[in-house]
């Protein structure tokens, strides 16, 4: 099985050109960083219908995802440099995104999200807001201190399976954020988890039209639109390999 390992600020991909026959068991084997390739997680190309691709996501621990902004800006570099062309289509079980080059690298749109929702969580302000997946963004005073874990235990036992993220509005036009994925763990960074940082923070101030989302592994730029946010940022390359 062939594959190439991609990356967008560090959240970390093998992609894999379909049909693959991957058991939860095979998964965990290969993202596995002691022992397989290491990853995040497996992204499952399928065969195109026109410029849209369908995409399988493989969670580290081997469960399913339903969407992936990093994931998706990976796929769409490897397609767009492999097929040609500026922009396509990725179908993911949470909802098709479109992709396009971008002078960031690469840029993907989604449908915005419903209102986020309110919520408390032992006193600190969060939202709940799904983004083709469900998160938890839990407002902090300086998510580099917070206890990342305890608080993904404890918004998971109140609100049910998701990411979950940490984050400080600095400025209207710029966020730290560190993020807790459900089936992976903490990663350097999460697509939909800036975007649904960015959604939250606009139920307390207005933000700017492009928003710089800083992460462990770089900068994220969200711009957020009534009926669509789009997600940008680079996608690198980092090797490719065959599995037996």
């Amino acid at each position: 099985m062939k594959f190439t390992k991609m990356h967008g600020c560090g959240n970390d991909f093998v992609l894999v050109e379909g049909p693959a026959d991957l058991s939860a068991d095979r998964v965990r084997e290969i993202c596995d960083r002691r022992r397989g390739i290491g990853a995040d997680g497996i992204l499952v190309i399928g065969a195109a219908t026109g410029r849209c691709w369908p995409v399988t996501i493989h969670n580290a621990d081997g469960s399913l995802g339903e969407s992936c902004g990093n994931g998706a800006r990976c796929v769409a570099r490897y397609l767009l440099d492999g097929h040609g062309g500026d922009a396509l289509e990725l179908a993911f079980p949470g909802g098709t995104v479109t992709a396009r080059r971008d002078e960031a690298g690469i840029a993907i749109t989604f449908a915005a999200p419903n209102a986020p929702e309110a919520i408390a969580l032992n006193g600190t302000r969060a939202y709940r807001v799904t983004f083709g997946n469900p998160h938890v963004v839990l407002f902090v005073a300086d998510p580099a201190k917070a206890d990342l874990t305890a608080l993904a235990v404890a918004a998971r036992a109140a609100t049910g399976e998701a990411n979950v993220e940490v984050a400080r509005v600095v400025a209207n036009d710029l966020i730290l954020l560190r993020v807790d994925e459900r089936g992976v763990g903490e990663t350097l960074a999460c697509g939909t988890g800036a975007c649904a940082t960015v959604a939250a923070a606009a139920c307390e101030q207005p933000m700017a039209e492009r928003v710089t989302v800083r992460v462990p592994g770089g900068d994220l730029f969200v711009r957020a639109g009534p009926r669509t946010f789009e997600l940008a940022g680079r996608a690198e390359y980092a090797f490719e390999g065959s599995l037996a």
